[in-house]
């Protein structure tokens, strides 16, 4: 049975060869290990790939035997994957993706069509620079499914992470090499804060940034990159941040809220200015704080690209020009 032992002194400095996982590995042992970390049981996790509670663990015990270290570690909350546990899985899961998109691009083939590519977005690329890039995409891959996840960075990542993503477009934090990704940078784009056309304050010439944390708001969600610096903004020139607000990442959400109340909410400028000029808001007067970096585009640092996700990028290059 697993034991803490696993982090001990003894295995650290052990170095597999380069051979020894692509040699040893079972593949029922990768469905083993991504099923443990999804259930946490082994019983569970041995019914879910399908065998008995004790093949499971003799197959478990064969890893760590093999590998010489323990993966798994039992507390309250059944078994835990520890540090190895959890490089063996992440890579595991990568494994299984790959599969998958090996999967689907045979049913394509057979179908008539070419293949699947998966878009994370954060919310500043979602309205205008994604659907921009689907279309020229979509110019030279006409038959080419692209499936496009809108989230925050905290729900889009680990996506990307596992492979479940090809690439994500958005904001990327400052230090995006020493996080194991690449980030191209692709054009600035400031932030406004928007009303519905009627406001009070939709008229005024100048407005104050610390006059509106009184005001109803439609504000991103904590873990958004930018909304650390909405806090950050009021906190320094009000000395509060708003106490009245809806917390969201949802376009049509943000937009009915605002055409059905008085909120407020920030928006993307080239957003801004599309539901503008159809004459759905009005974009205030205001300057509000500094972005948190430039759009672009990130994927995982060392790991290849599939043709397709390299041909969607470049119509996203494209699309801004």
């Amino acid at each position: 049975m697993p034991s803490k032992k696993s982090t001990s002194t003894s295995n650290k400095g052990m170095a597999l060869p380069d051979w020894y996982l692509r040699t040893r590995l079972k593949m029922r042992q990768i469905l083993l290990l991504v099923a443990l970390d999804d259930h946490r049981n082994m019983h569970k996790a041995a019914s879910h790939v399908g065998m008995t509670q004790p093949a499971a663990t003799r197959l478990l015990g064969d890893l760590e035997r093999l590998l010489k270290i323990d993966l798994f570690e039992r507390n309250s909350k059944g078994l835990l994957p520890n540090g190895y546990g959890q490089s063996l899985i992440r890579h595991c899961r990568m494994i299984l993706t790959t599969l998958d998109h090996a999967r689907d691009e045979i049913n394509s083939i057979s179908s008539g069509t070419t293949g699947r590519t998966s878009i994370g977005t954060l919310q500043v690329a979602a309205p205008m620079l994604v659907p921009k890039g689907i279309l020229q995409f979509k110019k030279s891959h006409p038959n080419h499914t692209v499936l496009v996840r809108e989230g925050t960075t905290s729900t889009l990542m680990p996506a990307l992470w596992r492979g479940e993503l090809d690439l994500l477009v958005g904001r990327a934090s400052n230090d995006v090499a020493g996080e194991g990704l690449k980030f191209e940078a692709l054009y600035e784009e400031p932030m406004c804060i928007v009303t519905k056309k009627d406001h009070r304050l939709a008229k005024k010439k100048l407005v104050r940034f610390s006059s509106l944390v009184k005001e109803e708001w439609v504000l991103p969600t904590p873990d958004s990159i930018y909304r650390k610096r909405l806090d950050d903004a009021f906190r320094e020139s009000a000395g509060i941040t708003p106490h009245s607000a809806v917390e969201s990442m949802s376009v049509l959400t943000n937009m009915l809220l605002i055409q059905e109340s008085e909120m407020l909410a920030v928006m993307p400028a080239k957003m801004a200015k599309h539901y503008a000029d159809l004459g759905v808001l009005e974009i205030l007067s205001v300057k509000p704080p500094t972005l948190s970096g430039p759009v672009g585009i990130i994927t995982i640092l060392g790991r290849p690209l599939t043709p397709a996700t390299t041909d969607f990028i470049q119509a996203l290059r494209e699309s801004i020009n």
